[in-house]
């Protein structure tokens, strides 16, 4: 049994961001509160990368898109064309200017040895402990025997068998660095 998507109408919707999930560091999907419930809002693909600044958790959102229901009429969620801050939380210095950019190797012997665990746990550490970093997803890097290979620039500096407790270190020494 497949479940059917059908796309009503143009609606635009007010609301809280709790949760932005991420794909490849861009925003894919807002879960907002409105109204007392959680709606999941997906954005589409050209307005996850014309984006800027991207949606923190307690900003306030006007999202316009298509409301999509999923097989019946309680199960839905919204696919966003445009959205418009209308209350927008502070963000902090160190996320507002990524001040080092680190690069992980995401091809199969990198991520057969951690780099696709890598990503996710310096993601997470971003957003948790507010690092100042940038991450993107690279090809090979020449060190496929001894991945996850990652390069954190500004600092020019390579790490093999990369931990995230080895980059955080590094993010640290830079952020010192730069005052």
């Amino acid at each position: 049994m497949t479940l059917a998507v059908v796309v009503s109408p143009q609606v635009s919707v007010e609301g809280t961001v709790q949760e932005v999930i991420y794909k490849k560091t861009l925003p894919k999907v807002l879960v907002l509160e409105t109204a007392g419930r959680p709606l999941w809002i997906k954005l589409k693909k050209s307005l996850r990368q014309e984006l800027h600044p991207y949606p923190r958790v307690g900003d306030r959102l006007r999202i316009y898109g298509d409301r999509c229901c999923k097989g019946s009429d309680t199960a839905y969620y919204c696919k966003a064309h445009h959205l418009e801050f209308l209350a927008v939380n502070q963000p902090s210095e160190s996320l507002a200017t990524p001040r080092c950019k680190v690069l992980i190797c995401q091809k199969s012997s990198c991520c057969r040895r951690g780099a696709k665990q890598l990503w996710q746990e310096l993601q997470q550490q971003a957003i948790a402990q507010e690092l100042p970093i940038c991450l993107k997803a690279t090809g090979c890097l020449g060190e496929c025997k001894r991945g996850p290979a990652v390069v954190v620039l500004p600092l020019k500096k390579r790490v093999t068998h990369a931990n995230a407790e080895q980059i955080k270190a590094l993010v640290q020494q830079q952020a010192t660095l730069n005052g």
